[in-house]
């Protein structure tokens, strides 16, 4: 450490230059880095579902959709004027590059009508849509006084200037918006807010709390600093890697702050402690660097560890968080044992006006069976608690409920029973348009009463054609097919070739729910229709199976994540200590804390899903850094103090707590994001970062009496 401290002081304003060099590199990465919002890389890349989802998008040349739901005050079926006007309004929507085509109640013509413009729809067109319910049913609805309207558009890009497009066109006019581009677009105006505000936010918060601590904001301030320069150094490499922030890797700096400043903490509250003692300037860092360095650089490799296990976890996203969240830690890390020194081996004085807060002395009555009693009665009361979580994540629930995505999803769920469907290709022996498939689609549609909203299939759009535009008494012959095909050949607002190819249509089911058991009895039902000779092979997908698939996987790919996880921390800490025994007590303060937490979830009914998840590794990665603190402590007073446990514990129980505090405190602020899951975070992490400071305070001392 000498030599480093030595180092460090000849070479002052060198290091000082390449610091600077380092920033300004970093600040024009950061200035290239761009917004990735594709909620598939948060999906399981094998998953089944995603592939056969895929190839189906490809087979019927689908694409994006919207849905558009209009709140009308008068009901455009008998008000002619309403109806031009919304006539008029879809064929604005229509001429947007990158609309392909709109099915609404308000068609470009019918069959029999020549429409160009909107001065030739007539009462008599409108009596007409009224005795069709191939329109009226699908695209109309009255509730309470108003009346709603569909729009369904299918889009051939997924520019997000098209989504703008629509609502600039929509602005006035009362409307509701859905869809999968719907979706991204809010996604990336909430991410890009996120990544503005959230790490200037953290860093302030983190700069009061450590306030509080250190007793002096000028030290807080040189405590918070190398963490918001790990924060930068990151995201310039991730701007020269040519690497995306997405709605994980957000995260990123956020965490990096927060969890990385507990090193300059730790760091600047030994120092303090020896230049009160009247220690000069170089030999206090040198012997802070000696009691707390090998401490600072352990509980960096443990945050490392806890982030790179989310490799393990079955999504592209998340693993893709993990390894830059590493890169935040390690930086922070080596920031701080080459920026602090540097700054303070300078004319920069540091002292503290104030004694230290966040006393925890109160612990010290637990250091016996009474305490080690407590803990296992907690845990196994949280413990019992576990079985109940449930595992939940899909494309809605994310969003809390003030954001326009969620408001609008529920209004239109309340009005069409909206929801997100699920696709089915039937892969057929005969003609798909046959009379056949009509009658076992119109079969299956009964026997998943109970479980469907809607169905949509092309023999039930072709009877209703041949019924209700030509006058056909039955369905429709083949003969007859042709003469609706020839009819329909320029007018898209009935998607029904759209839903054939070739020997294969494709059905569109909405569920009453997408909850993993209604999933399940909707492809068992449709799949008995296999061991008929009429199909050749039948495809069930859709993103809610994508979703039920990755809430099924997200389980088992997180034990495996938290095992591995904890058993890298285990060799760690016996690397650093050469102990086994106490090795196996430091974790189990964390193994408490893991415990608390995933009740915690049961008894609260949060969910458990792909991000939530997360939280087990940073409390692997973070709670066991009290652990190593209090026993790199305890091992460097050990022979220079008649009690080195009551030594070890006044020194470290404040920086322990301030760091626990101010994590908690940090992360609260993802309670102003959007999105639930960060929420849950929050949450999650209050009750993550107490336990496990307090359970070592408390386990800790009591079992360090038996260290030989």
């Amino acid at each position: 450490m000498e030599k480093y401290v030595d180092f460090i002081f000849k070479n002052r304003k060198k290091l000082l230059i390449l610091l600077a060099l380092i920033n300004l590199i970093a600040l024009i990465g950061l200035i290239n880095i761009k917004i990735n919002v594709d909620m598939k890389t948060f999906l399981p890349s094998d998953s089944k579902y995603l592939k056969s989802y895929s190839i189906i998008e490809k087979k019927y040349d689908l694409s994006d959709q919207l849905i558009v739901m209009l709140e009308l005050e008068k009901n455009p079926l008998s008000d002619l004027d309403t109806y031009k006007k919304i006539w008029s309004l879809q064929r604005n929507l229509e001429n947007i590059d990158g609309v392909n085509f709109i099915s609404s109640l308000f068609p470009q013509t019918l069959p029999g009508y020549n429409i160009k413009t909107s001065k030739d729809i007539t009462e008599n067109f409108l009596n007409k849509l009224n005795e069709i319910t191939l329109f009226k049913d699908k695209f109309f609805k009255e509730k309470d006084g108003k009346y709603y309207t569909l729009l369904t558009i299918p889009l051939k890009s997924d520019d997000l200037d098209v989504v703008e497009q629509i609502e600039n066109i929509l602005k006035d006019v009362t409307y509701y918006g859905s869809g999968s581009l719907f979706f991204t677009k809010k996604l990336f105006d909430y991410l890009l807010r996120l990544f503005i505000f959230f790490p200037p936010l953290a860093f302030i918060t983190m700069l009061i709390i450590f306030s509080l601590q250190l007793g002096s904001k000028k030290v807080a301030l040189f405590s918070v600093i190398p963490a918001g320069l790990g924060a930068l150094w990151t995201l310039g490499l991730m701007g020269w890697s040519g690497r995306d922030l997405s709605i994980a890797s957000v995260l990123v700096p956020i965490f990096t702050i927060i969890m990385g400043s507990a090193d300059g903490m730790h760091f600047l509250t030994h120092y303090i402690e020896y230049i009160e003692k009247g220690v000069d300037k170089k030999s206090a860092i040198t012997e802070t660097l000696k009691s707390t360095g090998i401490a600072m650089i352990m509980t960096t490799i443990t945050t490392i560890i806890g982030f790179l296990s989310m490799i393990f976890i079955n999504s592209n996203m998340m693993k893709e968080m993990g390894l830059w969240a590493s890169f935040g830690i390690g930086f922070a890390g080596i920031a701080t044992l080459y920026i602090l020194p540097v700054i303070i081996s300078g004319n920069v004085e540091l002292k503290r006006k104030r004694t230290h807060m966040f006393d925890v002395s109160f612990t010290k009555k637990f250091w016996n069976k009474k305490g080690v009693f407590i803990y296992l009665v907690i845990i196994l009361i949280f413990a019992l608690s576990i079985p109940f979580i449930t595992v939940k994540f899909d494309q809605i629930s994310m969003f809390k409920d003030y954001t326009k995505v969620k408001k609008d999803f529920n209004k239109l769920n309340s009005i069409f029973q909206f929801n997100i469907p699920v696709m089915i290709d039937f892969q057929t022996s005969k003609e798909p348009l046959d009379k056949i498939y009509y009658n076992e689609m119109n079969n299956l549609k009964k026997e998943l009463q109970n479980e469907i909203i809607t169905f949509n299939y092309p023999q039930e759009i072709l009877n209703t054609m041949g019924k209700e535009f030509f006058n056909f008494k039955v369905y429709p012959t083949p003969i007859q097919v042709l003469i609706i095909k020839n009819a329909l050949k320029n007018n898209q607002s009935v998607p029904l070739f759209s839903l054939t190819s070739g020997k294969s249509y494709l059905g569109i089911i909405t569920t009453v729910d997408n909850s993993k058991n209604t999933l399940i009895k909707v492809k068992n039902t449709i799949e008995k229709l296999k061991e008929k000779n009429i199909f050749k092979d039948i495809i069930i997908t859709g993103m809610p199976y994508v979703f039920s698939e990755m809430n099924t996987t997200v389980l088992n790919s997180q034990m495996q994540s938290i095992l591995i996880s904890l058993i890298l921390v285990f060799i760690s800490i016996f690397i650093m200590i050469r102990n086994i025994k106490i090795a196996f007590f430091g974790i189990m303060p964390l193994l408490g804390a893991l415990i608390v937490e995933f009740g915690t979830m049961a008894l609260f009914k949060i969910p458990l899903n792909i991000q939530s998840a997360l939280m087990a590794n940073i409390t692997i990665g973070v709670g066991i850094d009290y652990a190593i603190h209090m026993i790199g402590t305890y091992r460097y007073y050990k022979n220079k103090s008649k009690n080195a446990i009551e030594k070890t514990f006044n020194i470290v129980q404040k920086p322990i707590m301030a760091n626990a505090l101010g994590l908690a405190f940090g992360l609260s602020i993802l309670n102003f994001s959007p999105f639930t899951f960060h929420t849950y975070l929050s949450i999650i992490m209050w009750v993550g970062m107490i336990s496990a400071s307090i359970f070592t305070l408390i386990l800790l001392p009591y079992f360090m009496k038996y260290d030989k």
